[in-house]
């Protein structure tokens, strides 16, 4: 069974869109701010967030929800995140985008509207998890500032994947080392080069 993870800060908003994806069968859980959300990623597996760009202590602002979509990423996890807010459309989805979301959706919504777009989030998920087991192929997104020169790029490009193969393999290094091609002093180089912490 999907989970969807809903992060809003407006109570009555999160108790109707609950009843109504726990009624399409979805496992639902609650978050009303950044940290919340973050505490409660920690502990559960989530495939969709639904994310309120605008909360606590700045609801006028997208500083919680970039945060958020900031900290999924540093953390590599699997989460597909869909934008619902009411903040102004073309920045928030230009900043939503930038940061990773999925999805970006304007209030008020149709349920119909999100249902479709947490079902694409879904199939998204499930075919890059399908690719990763049968081909060993993954994805892994870079964004690098051009100016920076080559071994910004490399040295960006380098934690990515070492971040990645670190969460898949929750920290095997054996694994990690015979994933990369490396030996394993030169993945505990990394780690040590990196400042990475097992979380």
């Amino acid at each position: 069974m999907a989970s969807v993870l809903l992060v809003d800060d407006d109570q009555s908003l999160r108790a109707m869109l609950s009843f109504s994806l726990k009624g399409s069968g979805y496992t639902v859980y609650e978050a009303n701010s950044t940290v919340d959300a973050i505490a409660l990623l920690k502990e559960q597996v989530v495939d969709v967030m639904i994310l309120d760009m605008g909360m606590p202590p700045n609801e006028h602002a997208a500083t919680e929800g970039l945060r958020l979509l900031e900290w999924v990423s540093d953390q590599m996890l699997n989460t597909k995140i869909i934008v619902l807010t009411g903040q102004s459309a073309d920045e928030t989805s230009y900043l939503s985008i930038k940061y990773g979301a999925f999805d970006f959706l304007t209030k008020p919504v149709e349920y119909d509207v999100l249902k479709r777009s947490i079902d694409r989030a879904l199939l998204f998920l499930k075919q890059s998890q399908k690719l990763k087991e049968q081909e060993g192929v993954q994805k892994v997104e870079l964004d690098l500032e051009m100016g920076n020169g080559v071994k910004a790029a490399r040295n960006a490009a380098e934690l990515k994947i070492l971040k990645q193969v670190l969460s898949d393999t929750e920290f095997n290094i054996h694994e990690v080392a015979r994933r990369l091609g490396l030996k394993r002093e030169n993945v505990y180089y990394l780690i040590n080069k990196y400042g990475i912490e097992r979380s």
